[in-house]
């Protein structure tokens, strides 16, 4: 399921890829969806009584937790955005993915380099796919069963209330703990290999990823007009060659190609993609 093609290759020197006009709007509605699920995300990691949060939300007895009525849209806006454009949550709306992108930012060792496209990132980039089944399982026996899915209610008018939330840790025996270790394996994970928990564990991608090969538009690169500079992957923010499951729609390449072999296509369009430098000669002969 992961990326495809040829090991590209890594320049030694220290490189800070170009900020696309694309990935302004990108950040400004991850921002906005991190903002509106704040609430969401915390109480769901601090005090949600099932054993996997942000699922069974329609059925949570916490009423002061927003996703009472959040998880509706938002299963309408993942299912819509996986139907047409296959991973896409996960470049623009995904809270964590802000997050990944943010902490991608930060310098990182020299030896991560190698990770990035080595053979232990073909191997990692499946794991995704058996923590999906397992997260599937849990839910199915835990969330969903015929009795009561919680054995406890913990209510409090404050989200962050310091008292409930170790109440909610006593009640909940490891859960807490399993997510707590979950989070901080992301986020460490991100600080020695950009977006880690996207590219290797995160359920939800491995889910969206399956989209990638069905999914209405598709991002398509032209191997005719491709100059094989190694560009994307390189400065990609998954380091995933453009379309493969591991793409989660961000635009930056289809802007940032230098050759305009990128775009964003109807999945049986035929349509070439125009060459940049060929454009770019027709206007210097149309200004002669």
């Amino acid at each position: 399921m992961g990326s495809q093609g040829r090991r590209p290759s890594i320049s030694k020197g220290a490189h800070k890829p170009e900020m696309q006009r694309i990935t302004i709007w990108r950040r400004l509605t991850q921002i906005g969806f991190f903002v509106v699920t704040a609430e969401w995300l915390a109480i769901g990691w601090l005090r949600c009584p099932f054993s996997v949060p942000f699922v069974s939300c329609a059925s949570c007895p916490l009423t002061d937790c927003p996703g009472r009525w959040l998880l509706t849209p938002f299963l309408f806006i993942i299912g819509l955005g996986a139907v047409l454009f296959g991973r896409a949550f996960c470049g623009w709306s995904c809270p964590m993915g802000l997050v990944e992108d943010a902490l991608a930012k930060l310098p990182k060792w020299e030896w991560t380099r190698g990770l990035r496209f080595g053979r232990a990132d073909r191997v990692l980039k499946w794991l995704k796919y058996p923590f999906l089944a397992l997260i599937i399982a849990i839910v199915l026996s835990s969330n969903y069963q015929t009795a009561r899915p919680y054995e406890y209610v913990v209510r409090t008018p404050s989200v962050f209330n310091l008292e409930a939330i170790g109440v909610a840790w006593r009640l909940g025996g490891g859960a807490y703990q399993v997510r707590t270790a979950l989070l901080i394996v992301a986020l460490v994970g991100a600080l020695v290999v950009s977006r880690m928990w996207c590219r290797y564990l995160c359920p939800l991608g491995a889910l969206l990823s399956l989209f990638n090969k069905f999914s209405l538009f598709k991002v398509h690169k032209d191997e005719n007009l491709c100059r094989n500079c190694a560009k994307y992957p390189r400065e990609c923010v998954q380091f995933t060659e453009p379309g493969t499951t591991d793409c989660v729609v961000c635009g930056d390449c289809i802007q940032g190609c230098p050759a305009g072999a990128i775009d964003l296509r109807w999945r049986g369009s035929k349509r070439k993609p125009q060459a940049r430098e060929r454009e770019a000669a027709d206007e210097s002969a149309a200004a002669v």
